[in-house]
């Protein structure tokens, strides 16, 4: 993949990833189906609390989540890989949305659990498609690395002990992501407060343009 592409699809891709997270923290109850870093946490409070709701929410947030990131793998291989995964991924994520639009109702009892596990499938695949592409400092689904990268990258240039060129990342693409994702967090916020689980289509739409974009390129081996 190259930079140009990297720097419009992979910043466009923590967009969905933050906007899905923010929608399903605020209309799914406190449950992360993107980073599942703080979603592991949450499982371990709900079970330490003995809340079972907290429990079974993040279950089906890391099994949706480990779902798709093993169905990624099916991609592997095909010249296509990131446009293929992300033609996936609008899969869950349209009958997230579709769903969650025929029930009419805020988001309680069993099909809030189903709404979860298909947003944690979409996100899974992303993170798959994206990890399989090899872009080294840089996640679309969380920043604690790309933080990461970018800090100690430029601590260590000022100490005069720079990352292997091999392993030194764009800091401009990092930026972008950071940036991105922020403002991915806003929408999917904004866009819940004012419409609900219509919010939904926020990250359904962003997908499907970075969908046809991903498509429109010339094909490449991303192995």
């Amino acid at each position: 993949m190259t930079i140009a592409r990297r720097a419009v699809l992979l910043p466009g891709l923590a967009l969905v990833a933050a906007s899905t997270d923010a929608i399903s923290y605020l209309g799914l109850g406190h449950v992360f189906t993107a980073n599942m870093t703080g979603n592991t946490a949450l499982l371990g409070i709900g079970i330490a609390t003995g809340k079972t709701g907290a429990i079974l929410r993040s279950v089906c947030a890391l099994g949706g989540f480990v779902l798709g990131a093993v169905t990624s793998q099916v991609f592997v291989g095909r010249r296509r890989l990131l446009a293929s995964c992300l033609a996936a991924e609008l899969v869950p994520l349209a009958a997230w949305f579709g769903w969650w639009q025929a029930m009419d109702e805020p988001a309680h009892g069993l099909p809030r659990y189903g709404y979860i596990a298909l947003a944690g499938l979409a996100m899974g695949l992303q993170s798959g498609a994206v990890t399989r592409l090899g872009v080294p400092g840089v996640t679309t689904v969380f920043i604690t690395g790309t933080i990461t990268s970018l800090v100690v990258d430029y601590t260590g240039r000022l100490r005069g002990r720079p990352l292997p060129q091999q392993t030194n990342p764009s800091h401009l693409l990092q930026a972008l992501v950071l940036v991105f994702f922020l403002a991915g967090a806003l929408a999917g916020g904004f866009a819940f407060r004012y419409w609900g689980g219509t919010a939904a289509v926020v990250p359904l739409g962003i997908l499907a343009v970075l969908t046809a974009a991903a498509f429109a390129q010339p094909p490449e081996q991303e192995s």
